[in-house]
């Protein structure tokens, strides 16, 4: 068993202790990447509720979640911080 495990473990049963909707990713290049990588850990709820970080914030975000062992490439963690900046950026509207 990894460390992330436990971790994902009791996000997903809080959220579901707490009733939560799943929500949808809004549409763009790369969203079925972002849904997989993060939704492999915890719900999307937690994603979307996060909208509103600037670049530096989300990259701090992907950090933090690949120490808890997120595994993604470069190539596909620089494709992810793309879509997080720019579809859940500062400027997006949250869905």
């Amino acid at each position: 068993m990894n460390k992330a495990t436990p971790i994902c473990a009791a996000i997903g049963a809080a959220l579901l202790s707490f009733g939560a909707v799943a929500v949808e990713l809004p549409a763009g290049p790369n969203k079925d990447m972002v849904a997989r990588a993060c939704g492999s850990c915890h719900d999307l709820n937690i994603v979307v509720d996060a909208a509103g970080q600037a670049r530096e914030g989300w990259n701090g975000t992907i950090k933090e979640m690949t120490g808890y062992g997120l595994k993604v490439s470069p190539g596909e963690r620089a494709l992810i911080l793309e879509y997080l900046t720019s579809f859940l950026g500062p400027d997006a509207r949250k869905p």
